[in-house]
C-alpha cells in the first residue's frame, strides 16, 4: 500500500509531462493550419490569374516559404531589433503587456525544461498570510545606496490556470526550495493540490 501513492504520482507526472509536450504541438499545428488557410486563400486566385490555372500545393509551398522567410528576416539584424522593439512596446501597454510577457515567459519556461529560460525549481513562496507553491525563475542582487546588497528571487505563482499567473519578487529567505522536480510541481498545480506527496523535503544544496 505504501507504494501506491508514489506509483500514482509517477503516472500522473508522466501524464502531465505528456500534456506539456502535446499542447505546444497542437497549438503550433493549429496556428500553421490557420496560416495555411489564409495564405492558400490568397495564393490560389493569384496563381490562377498569373498562369490561368490552379497549381496544386501552391498554398502549402507558399506557407512554408513565408514561415522560413520570417524566421530568416527576424532572427537577426535590424528586423530582429524591430521585433524586440515591438515586444517591448507590447509589454508597456496596460493589461496587454502583463498578459503577453507572462504568457511568453511561461511558455518559454515550460517549452524546454532544460533550457536557461526554463523554471529552475519548484518552491514554496512565503507571501503575506500564506505560503503558496510556485516556480523559481531567477535571482538577482539588489544594491542599496549605502553599498549593502541583498539577494532577491523571482518566483512565478500560477493563479487560476497553469499558464496564467503572477511574478513576485521575494527575499531569498522567503523562498523555500524543495526536493520536488518542476514536473512534480506542475502535477501538484494542475491537480489543485490533490497529487501532493505525503513528504516534501527542503533542498539545502
Amino acid at each position: 500500500m505504501s507504494r501506491r501513492p508514489s506509483l500514482f504520482r509517477a503516472v500522473g507526472n508522466k501524464f502531465f509531462a505528456g500534456l506539456l509536450i502535446l499542447v505546444p504541438i497542437v497549438i503550433t499545428i493549429q496556428a500553421f493550419w490557420w496560416l495555411f488557410i489564409l495564405v492558400d486563400d490568397f495564393s490560389r486566385p493569384l496563381a490562377r490569374r498569373l498562369v490561368d490555372r490552379e497549381i496544386p500545393g501552391v498554398g502549402f509551398a507558399m506557407t512554408l516559404a513565408l514561415v522560413w522567410l520570417i524566421g530568416l528576416l527576424f532572427s537577426a539584424g535590424p528586423l530582429r531589433r524591430l521585433l524586440d522593439g515591438l515586444e517591448e512596446l507590447l509589454e508597456h501597454i496596460p493589461m496587454v503587456g502583463v498578459v503577453y510577457s507572462t504568457t511568453k515567459k511561461v511558455f518559454e519556461g515550460f517549452g524546454n525544461l532544460r533550457s536557461s529560460d526554463a523554471f529552475k525549481r519548484f518552491v514554496l513562496a512565503r507571501l503575506p498570510g500564506r505560503t503558496t507553491p510556485g516556480f523559481l525563475t531567477g535571482s538577482f542582487s539588489l544594491e542599496q545606496p549605502d553599498g549593502s546588497a541583498s539577494t532577491l528571487c523571482t518566483v512565478y505563482i500560477p493563479t487560476n490556470h497553469l499558464y496564467v499567473g503572477d511574478v513576485v519578487v521575494l527575499p531569498e529567505k522567503d523562498v523555500i526550495e524543495t526536493d520536488l522536480s518542476v514536473e512534480d510541481g506542475i502535477s501538484i498545480v494542475l491537480s489543485a493540490g490533490a497529487s501532493v506527496p505525503e513528504r516534501i523535503g527542503v533542498d539545502r544544496s
